[in-house]
């Protein structure tokens, strides 16, 4: 496969790093890859040589891997005194690099959102509030860790919501999360996106800032296919109930695949082993078989929608 990275320029002017891979021979379609909260882009890169971002090359994908604002590559990096916050992510950079995508695509090939955790979240609200226009969305343990209705578990609750309050008061003090020597992930937070996931807890309300958008809501506008794979690994971030009842507010059509074991037969992977770890390769061949054939279902009604609206 060949590679070529690149800046995006979003409208209001943050440069998002992205890296572009090229399959060999004529490509399936675009598969744009979304990180989650305090990673960056390198985690669809693990293992090494034996990757998602390389299985879905070698499965016939373009691959675009991207950081979000603040993040890996992307410029300025909170701990430079980059200031964004959530709207920023599905307002702005993720329509900058659907955007792309779509033009990479070209015409009749399928362009799906592959977002782990935070990413995939993003990209759903994104879709539901019309900031992109992609053909089907996969949720890899995408389920918001701050809204309640979707956490059966009031124990679980009550440390989430303290997590969440928790990370606010040491931002404020440092001037964002420190992830990174915390040892909690690759890339701090900013203040704002801590304000953010506070609010959203404590309110339960997912809306945007400025509250002109209700992300929650523009769940049920989701017409395209959505797979969410959740993991009885992932003991915390988006246990599979969580998953599962997150997924059932979107509007189209919907698919909820549970991790049950890892592929040595162990205990199943965890919220990051979904993607870095080389026991979840089974999964993302039963991911890119879904993407290939439900992508494949939007774009005809897409196609028989316009069709039934042309006049004539």
């Amino acid at each position: 496969m060949s590679v070529e990275s690149l800046d995006l320029r979003t409208r209001d002017g943050w440069s998002l790093r992205a890296d572009v891979h090229s399959p060999a021979g004529v490509p399936v379609g675009v598969a744009v890859l979304a990180h989650a909260a305090m990673a960056r882009r390198s985690e669809f890169y693990r293992p090494k040589d034996a990757s998602l971002a390389s299985f879905l090359v070698d499965s016939g994908w373009v691959v675009i891997a991207f950081d979000f604002r603040g993040h890996g590559d992307s410029r300025p990096s909170a701990d430079e005194g980059g200031a964004f916050a959530y709207d920023d992510f599905v307002a702005r950079d993720l329509s900058t690099v659907c955007a792309f995508a779509r033009e990479q695509a070209g015409s009749g090939r399928r362009l799906v959102v592959v977002g782990h955790s935070l990413g995939g979240h993003v990209a759903l609200a994104a879709q539901g509030a019309g900031f992109i226009d992609v053909d089907a969305i996969v949720g890899i343990a995408a389920a918001p860790p701050f809204l309640r209705e979707h956490e059966p578990s009031l124990a679980r609750w009550a440390v989430k919501r303290a997590v969440f309050a928790a990370m606010l008061a040491v931002s404020r003090r440092a001037g964002r999360f420190p992830a990174r020597i915390l040892r909690l992930g690759s890339d701090d937070e900013s203040r704002a996106c801590c304000e953010d996931f506070a609010r959203f807890a404590s309110t339960d309300a997912w809306v945007s800032a400025d509250g002109r958008v209700d992300y929650r809501a523009a769940l049920g506008l989701v017409r395209v296919p959505v797979l969410q794979v959740v993991s009885e690994g992932d003991r915390f971030e988006c246990v599979p109930e969580c998953g599962e009842r997150f997924i059932s507010c979107c509007g189209g059509p919907r698919e909820v695949f549970c991790v049950k074991t890892g592929d040595d037969g162990g205990r199943a992977p965890s919220h990051m082993g979904l993607v870095t770890s080389g026991r979840a390769r089974s999964v993302w061949g039963r991911i890119e078989r879904w993407m290939r054939a439900s992508a494949v279902v939007s774009r005809s009604d897409d196609l028989r929608r316009s069709e039934r609206s042309s006049p004539g």
